[in-house]
C-alpha cells in the first residue's frame, strides 16, 4: 500500500502529520549527539535512530520522508562537528547539506519500505543504513566518517572488545537493527518476545568483547608525546618557528634513556623550521635523539615547489639520521587543498588554502628493532582503513599525528581519539595520539585511555605501550564484512523484488 501523495486529500492533516514526523526526528538527531564526545551516552543512539525510522514510517508521502531524513541530518551533524564553525561557517553549511542529503536518501528509501514484514524490512533498513554509510565516507571529496554511530559506544570496553570481530561498522548496524525491531513493535506489529533476538544479540557480543578483547602482547616500548602548543590558537606570524622551539624545549627536560621513541605531532616542525631543508633544525633533532637515545617521530609539512606541499611523519633514528617518512593520503577538503580550484578557488575564504597537499602513495611501516609501527595524520585517524591497512602491512602499533587548533576548545579532539581507540580495538594495537595542541592520548588494551592532556597545554605524556605480535583480528582479516553482507542481503532483497514484482 502506498502512501498518498502530497499534500492530497486534507492538507491540514497531513501538514500536521508531516510536521510531527520531522519534529520526531529532529528530537532523534539531538538525541544521537548525546551519543559522542563530551556526553558520551552512546546507548542513547538506539533510541535516536528508532526515532527516526518511526518518524520515516509515519511520513505522509516519499518525498517528506526525505525531507524529515534531511532534519535528522541536519540536527545531528550540525550539533555534532559545531566546532568546524571556528574555521570558516561556511565549511559547516557545506558538511551538514552533503551529509544531510545521505539521511534524505535513506529517508526517502525506508519510506518505500514502510509496509514490510518484520524482518524484511530489518534487513532492507539496515542493508540501507550499510550503504549510506559506506557511501558518507568515501563521497565527496573522499567522504566522511565522523558520526558513525559505532563510535558512540568507544566508552564501553566490551563494546570495544567486540569491534575486533565486527568492527565499527558491525556496531552501526546492530544499533540500527535493534531500532528497526523496536519500531515494529512499538507499532504493534509482531509479538513482543521478539525483541529478545536483538537482546541476545547485544548480550553475546558484549560477552564475547568482554572475556576476548584483542591487545597487544608482545615487546614493550618506551613512548614520550611532546605536547609543543602554539602561541595563537589559529594562525599567527612566526606561529611555526614557535611551535618548533616549545617541542625542543620540552623534549630538553627529558632525562637520557627515558624513552625509545618520542613523538612530536603533525605541524610540530615544517616550512621555515622543517628539517629536511633547514640544517638547524636537523642538528638540533639530531642532538637530541643522541642525548636520550631515543628514535624520533617528528610530524612536519615541507613546500613542494609553489603550489603544492607534502604532510609527513618523519623518523629519526637515536644517531638523529633520518630514516623514513609516511606523507599523509588523505588531505582535509577546503582545508589542506581546494577541491577543483577553478571553481571553489573562486570564492574568498578559499584564499586561506594557497597551497594544494601532495597525497602519499601507500602506508609506510617503520621497523625499529622491538617491532614496527605505522603513522597516519589526523584526519586519516577518522576512518577505519588506514589503521587497517598498516597493520595489515605489518604494523603491531599506530600512531596518530594531529594538529586540531583550528578548532578551538571544542569536543573534536575527544571525538577523535574515540574513533582512534575504536580503531585500536578492531585491530588490537596499541595506540599513541600526538597533538601539538592537544588532546594527545596514550592508548592501551584494546583501546583504554592510559594517559591524556589537556587543549592548549604544553605537556608531555609518557607510557609503555606493547607491540601486537598475536596474529590478526578477524576485523582486520575482513575489514567491514558485517556491512558488506548487509548491502548484499539489500541487493539480493531488491532483485528478488523487482523479479516478483513486488513493491519495493
Amino acid at each position: 500500500m502506498r502512501g498518498r501523495p502530497l499534500w492530497s486529500g486534507r492538507p491540514q492533516a497531513i501538514q500536521s502529520v508531516a510536521m510531527w514526523s520531522l519534529l520526531i526526528a529532529i528530537i532523534g538527531g539531538g538525541l544521537a549527539v548525546l551519543g559522542f564526545p563530551p556526553f558520551g551516552l552512546g546507548f542513547l543512539t538506539v533510541p535516536a535512530v528508532a526515532m527516526l525510522l518511526l518518524a520515516l514510517r509515519r511520513a505522509p508521502s516519499a518525498l517528506v520522508a526525505a525531507l524529515v531524513g534531511a532534519g535528522y541530518g541536519v540536527t545531528f551533524f550540525g550539533l555534532l562537528m559545531w566546532w568546524i564553525t571556528r574555521t570558516e561557517a561556511i565549511a559547516l553549511l557545506a558538511l551538514v547539506i552533503t551529509q544531510s542529503a545521505f539521511v534524505a536518501g535513506f529517508g526517502w528509501f525506508t519510506y518505500r519500505r514502510r509496509n514490510l514484514p518484520l524482518w524484511t524490512w530489518t534487513v532492507a533498513i539496515t542493508g540501507g543504513w550499510a550503504l549510506m554509510e559506506i557511501l558518507r565516507s568515501l563521497l565527496p571529496v573522499g567522504g566522511l566518517a565522523w558520526g558513525g554511530l559505532g563510535y558512540s559506544l568507544a566508552g564501553y570496553a566490551p563494546a570495544r572488545g567486540a569491534a575486533a570481530f565486527i568492527g565499527v561498522t558491525g556496531w552501526s548496524l546492530v544499533i540500527v537493527a535493534t531500532a528497526a525491531v523496536a519500531v515494529h513493535l512499538f507499532e504493534g506489529e509482531g509479538e513482543r518476545r521478539i525483541i529478545l533476538w536483538p537482546v541476545g544479540i547485544w548480550v553475546v557480543l558484549l560477552g564475547i568483547g568482554w572475556i576476548w578483547p584483542a591487545v597487544a602482547d608482545g615487546p614493550a616500548l618506551r613512548v614520550t608525546v611532546v605536547q609543543g602548543n602554539s602561541p595563537c590558537v589559529e594562525r599567527c606570524a612566526g606561529d611555526r618557528v614557535a611551535i618548533y622551539e616549545n617541542h625542543l624545549r620540552l623534549t630538553g627536560d627529558l632525562a637520557p634513556g627515558s624513552a625509545d621513541l618520542v613523538i612530536w605531532g603533525e605541524s610540530a616542525t615544517g616550512f621555515s623550521a622543517d628539517p629536511l631543508t633547514n640544517p638547524a633544525v636537523a642538528e638540533a633533532i639530531e642532538s637530541e635523539a643522541n642525548r636520550i637515545g631515543a628514535y624520533f617521530l617528528v610530524g612536519g609539512d615541507r613546500p613542494v615547489g609553489d603550489e603544492n606541499f607534502v604532510n609527513a611523519n618523519m623518523l629519526f633514528d637515536p644517531t638523529g639520521a633520518y630514516v623514513d617518512e609516511y606523507n599523509k593520503r588523505h588531505p582535509v577538503p577546503f582545508g589542506e587543498y581546494v577541491p577543483w580550484r577553478a571553481v571553489f578557488g573562486l570564492i574568498p575564504a578559499t584564499n586561506r588554502v594557497p597551497l594544494d597537499m601532495l597525497r602519499g602513495d601507500g602506508p609506510v611501516v617503520f621497523d625499529i628493532g622491538e617491532g614496527s609501527f605505522g603513522s597516519i595524520i589526523s584526519f586519516e585517524g577518522s576512518f577505519s582503513r588506514y589503521t587497517r591497512d598498516h597493520v595489515r602491512e605489518g604494523a603491531g602499533l599506530m600512531v596518530v599525528a594531529t594538529n586540531e587548533r583550528s578548532y578551538g576548545v571544542g569536543p573534536a579532539a575527544d571525538q577523535l581519539i574515540d574513533m582512534t581507540r575504536m580503531h585500536a580495538a578492531e585491530n588490537g594495537v596499541d595506540l599513541v595520539q600526538a597533538a601539538i595542541t592537544g588532546k594527545s592520548a596514550i592508548v592501551t588494551d584494546g583501546g583504554v585511555i592510559y594517559d591524556v592532556t589537556d587543549l592548549y597545554t604544553e605537556d608531555v605524556i609518557s607510557g609503555t605501550v606493547h607491540f601486537r605480535t598475536g596474529g590478526r583480528t578477524l576485523s582486520n582479516l575482513l575489514g567491514d564484512w558485517l556491512s558488506a553482507l548487509a548491502v548484499a542481503a539489500l541487493i539480493v532483497f531488491l532483485v528478488y523484488a523487482r523479479l516478483n514484482r513486488a513493491d519495493a
